[in-house]
């Protein structure tokens, strides 16, 4: 099986059909998975304590959610929960360790949230840019406010992205169809990947400060990322920039925000993900929406039809895929490297009896089977056995395969260790 094709063989529990969905799916993805077969149950209030009891108690095969917490008590509440696909805009809240401790799949279905969180993330920008938020209430009360009516522009201006995942990506086109100048800041960033997308590569977050008129803001929140943007890219950030914040987590340090608002004029579109110390004064978020050219929206990045249509048929998609071929698309939680070093090809007979007999061969030989694939050829009569091995097999061993009953032929052949062939 190739890298670069994740898709991994599910366990027999595959064919079974009971799903505990703890999300909002809309009706036609509840009828999608009911018209494959499954026993579909949503219930999107169930987190923290009532989760675990739940899953034990109806012993799903398939959990879908978006952000609740699925820890090794959700996870070993169930021996029958052996996939768990997550629909929100990262896959955090699943502990992916535990999932894979106890041989369950995870599977990322994050649809077209991408540009939904692009399209806020430019709402937002439009929206600093021109005063709209302040505009729009003036207005409203027959006022009107020379202030509102001055905005930089943004043609010919330069876009920041900090964060070139697909959101940064989305970000960037958009800058782009806008006539703005576009440079980009990531972890993992090349500058060939920024010239396929025919933007400027920058070495470092101050650089980008320097550079940019506006920046938007969009990495996966983090231990790394935590606390990326402080005191020291604030006070490099041109005077009277904008720069909004689409991002999960503590990316932005809210009293360095907080500080450039006050002295240099910055404005600011935010992204909030928690209502949590919105209503206390103490807190920097609290402060910071006080300021005149702050915004902000709560969690609305992913939250439009497109979005969520997307997810509901990606979860259809992997469900079938899952119950009609006992495999998982995308899974998160593959082994990005392998320990095998042979890989065996074995030709039999397609008769009952023929894999138990390799495999009995093998354990007596304590080789590890690493992964396998077993390969029906047209017609039914034979099948091609592909068994990755942890260390070479002796001669010995590899002619009591041969001589297994049923078994055509053997190959043998290298394969480079920690990979996938």
């Amino acid at each position: 099986m190739s890298e670069h094709e994740p898709t991994v063989f599910a366990t027999p529990l595959a064919m079974a059909s009971r799903v505990l969905v703890v999300d909002q799916l809309g009706a036609h993805a509840l009828e999608g998975l009911r018209s494959a077969g499954c026993d579909a149950i949503q219930n999107p209030l169930l987190a923290g304590t009532t989760l675990p009891d739940a899953v034990r108690d109806i012993e799903p095969d398939i959990l879908v959610t978006r952000d609740a917490l699925v820890d090794d008590r959700v996870l070993g509440a169930s021996e029958r929960l052996a996939l768990v696909i997550g629909t929100g805009p990262t896959i955090g809240s699943i502990d992916r360790e535990a999932a894979s401790n106890r041989g369950i799949f995870v599977v990322h279905c994050p649809g077209r949230t991408a540009a939904a969180v692009a399209e806020l993330a430019w709402a937002l920008i439009l929206a600093c840019d021109r005063n709209l938020v302040n505009a729009a209430l003036r207005a409203r009360a027959g006022q009107v406010s020379e202030g509102d009516r001055e905005a930089l522009g943004l043609s010919g201006r330069t876009l920041g992205v900090v964060g070139l995942g697909q959101v940064g990506q989305e970000v960037a086109r958009r800058g782009i169809a806008f006539g703005m100048h576009v440079v980009a800041w990531s972890q993992h960033i090349t500058e060939a990947r920024c010239n396929a997308l025919g933007i400027d590569y920058c070495a470092n977050l101050v650089n980008l400060a320097k550079l940019s008129d506006v920046v938007s803001v969009s990495v996966t929140g983090n231990e790394e990322s935590e606390g990326l943007l402080g005191d020291k890219f604030f006070q490099a950030l041109r005077p009277g920039c904008s720069i909004v914040n689409t991002s999960l987590g503590s990316v932005v340090n809210e009293r360095a925000l907080l500080n450039a608002c006050r002295t240099k004029g910055i404005r600011a579109g935010l992204d909030l993900h928690s209502a949590e110390g919105l209503s206390s004064p103490a807190l920097p978020f609290a402060e910071l929406l006080k300021e005149p050219g702050v915004i902000a929206t709560l969690d609305a990045g992913a939250h439009t039809a497109q979005a969520r249509e997307s997810i509901d048929q990606d979860v259809v998609r992997v469900v079938r895929q899952w119950l009609e071929t006992g495999t998982v698309p995308t899974c998160a939680n593959r082994a990005s490297v392998s320990s095998a070093t042979t890989l065996i090809h074995v030709r039999h007979l397609n008769r009952p009896g023929v894999l138990v007999g390799i495999f009995d061969v093998l354990g007596q030989a304590s080789i590890n089977v690493e992964e396998m694939e077993n390969v029906i050829c047209e017609g039914g009569q034979a099948a091609i056995a592909r068994i990755h091995l942890n260390e070479l097999p002796t001669e010995r061993t590899m002619r009591q395969i041969r001589e297994a009953p049923h078994v055509l032929g053997v190959h043998v052949q290298s394969i480079r260790r920690g990979t996938h062939d």
